[in-house]
């Protein structure tokens, strides 16, 4: 386990700022607006986009373990890879994992993952920008570690 930073712990807000789940679904939106809007020119969403990357790095993940990485229900997650499916950007593996469906990128969404990279790295520069540099590590760091945290 790391070693917390000694630094004095912050004043507790008072009324609905005091809610973690509040200031964390706040803090989602806030990316999601910047991501969006720097995807919206090659026609993808924050999710598909990361979707596509996942699949890039893990080839023939299941559903299951797709839904887990990104945080998501799996029936939220079917919803969400459906139009990948549809455009031929995410096509279902072969393999026997007995009900479990894996999930490949196609060439396809390889190319669609390539075209989208360059706006995906305007949307990192541009929340970098709007909150510094080293917050904006310190923030991924820090998510990061509260979903490595379950169960």
């Amino acid at each position: 386990m790391k070693k917390a930073i000694d630094t004095p712990m912050p004043a507790e807000p008072e009324g609905p700022d005091a809610c973690f789940c509040l200031a964390g679904r706040r803090s989602a939106r806030f990316i999601t607006r910047i991501f969006e809007a720097h995807l919206e020119p090659v026609g993808m969403t924050s999710s598909q986009f990361s979707i596509l990357s996942i699949l890039k790095h893990y080839p023939g993940v299941t559903v299951v373990e797709l839904a887990r990485r990104m945080e998501m229900d799996r029936t939220t997650l079917v919803r969400t890879v459906r139009p990948l499916k549809d455009d031929g950007c995410v096509v279902e593996g072969r393999e026997k994992l007995g009900r479990a469906v894996t999930l490949h990128l196609s060439a396809h969404g390889a190319k669609r993952l390539d075209e989208g990279y360059p706006f995906w790295e305007a949307a990192q520069r541009d929340f970098e920008e709007r909150v510094g540099k080293l917050e904006a590590a310190r923030f991924r760091e820090f998510a990061l570690s509260v979903t490595s945290h379950q169960d």
